[in-house]
Formats: C-alpha cells, sequence, structure tokens
C-alpha cells in the first residue's frame, strides 16, 4: 500500500527547514549545497529562461535560481512552506498546489525548465514515471529539460547501511534504487543522465526532444 502524506506533515516542519537543509553531516540532506549546485549548473545558462519549481518547500531553490536571471514560478502544498517562501522573496509567484494536480490557472503552462527538489521519492516508481512523463510532454518547451534533485541510493545495500547509520533522522520512503529502478525507466521509454551527488542523493535529466 502507498504511503500516505500530508501539507500537515510539512506545515510542522516550515519554520526549521530552513535551519535543517544546513546539516549536511546527517540523512537526508547529506550533500545538499552539492545538489542545489548542480540543479543551477544543469540549467545554465538560466538567464531568461522561464523555469517551474515543484515542491518548492520555502523556495531556496528559487531563489539561487532568479541570482542567475531565471524568471521562477513555483508551487508547493504546504501552506505554511508557501507563506515562508513568499515572506522571503515577496517578488516571485508562489502558488499552494500538489504538484500532482494541473498547474496553476494563472501560471504559465510551458516552461524551458521544470525543477524539483527533495520531492519525488514521496512516490512509488510508477507515479514518478507518470508524474516525468506529465511534466515532460505537457509543461517543457521543445529542448527543455526537467531536473530531480532527490534521495537517490545506488543500491539496496547503500539504503540499508544509511538507514543503520542515521536511525534518528531516517523515514521509509519511495527512496530511488538506481540499480532497480533505472532499468524500469528505460523500458518506460524515458531516457535520464545521473549525476551522483552524495551516498544518499543525485540529479537526474530528462529531456524534451521534441
Amino acid at each position: 500500500m502507498e504511503q500516505q502524506f500530508y501539507p500537515d506533515d510539512f506545515d510542522n516542519w516550515a519554520a526549521g527547514y530552513d535551519q535543517d537543509v544546513l546539516n549536511e553531516n546527517v540523512f537526508p540532506f547529506i550533500g545538499y549545497r552539492q545538489l542545489m549546485a548542480k540543479l543551477i549548473s544543469e540549467g545554465s545558462p538560466l538567464r531568461g529562461k522561464k523555469v517551474l519549481d515543484l515542491g518548492c518547500g520555502t523556495g531556496n531553490l528559487a531563489g539561487f535560481m532568479i541570482k542567475d536571471g531565471a524568471e521562477v514560478w513555483s508551487t508547493d502544498f504546504s501552506p505554511e512552506m508557501i507563506k515562508i517562501a513568499r515572506t522571503k522573496f515577496p517578488d516571485l509567484p508562489f502558488e499552494i498546489q500538489d504538484l500532482r494536480d494541473p498547474l496553476p490557472v494563472i501560471y504559465p503552462q510551458r516552461y524551458d525548465l521544470v525543477t524539483s527538489a527533495y520531492v519525488f521519492h514521496h512516490f512509488l516508481l510508477p507515479e514518478k514515471i507518470r508524474l516525468i512523463k506529465s511534466y515532460l510532454n505537457q509543461h517543457l518547451n521543445p529542448g527543455g529539460k526537467l531536473l530531480i534533485g532527490d534521495l537517490v541510493f545506488q543500491d539496496q545495500s547503500v539504503r540499508y547501511q544509511i538507514s543503520q547509520a542515521y536511525p534518528d533522522t531516517w523515514d521509509d520512503e519511495y527512496y530511488w534504487i538506481m540499480e532497480e529502478d533505472l532499468p524500469v525507466l528505460e523500458e518506460s521509454g524515458l531516457k535520464v543522465q545521473i549525476f551522483p551527488i552524495s551516498v544518499c542523493a543525485a540529479v537526474l535529466v530528462f529531456k524534451n526532444k521534441k
């Protein structure tokens, strides 16, 4: 059975989120800064690009991208996360939206770049694939990229090692296991570049070839 996660869980985390991501010595944010930097470099050059950031949290990735000249529209299903993002970046558009639902009607429907950080591990692999295909086909301009920075393990043994090393911060989620997931992605017709960041994180790059 697919586990459920709710906006309330993230509302309760919102006030401490920005402090937590800076603790790169423990799971889940080992390699956080490098992951953000890789998302930026894979999206570059950003100047003038229209970017959709999914599951934006408190707006950290959007903040990095606007420094390089991107136009960014962001969504998250947690009202408290969005409230903090709007406080930090009052000139940017942030809307409450679950990325599994249609985009806000006031947002553009096509982008040069779609990004997401630390979100997709909440979904089972079939849902991951459905969402990736949906955003590639419906919301990316020709030649655009979908960049997913997330919790990724090479295989089950590494996943187990991390779960044992960080019991206080470990949660059982639908983490990417590349040894198992990569063949399924390829069988579904998705081609992906994988850039390992740390023992538990990577950036996945999907391209719209249309």
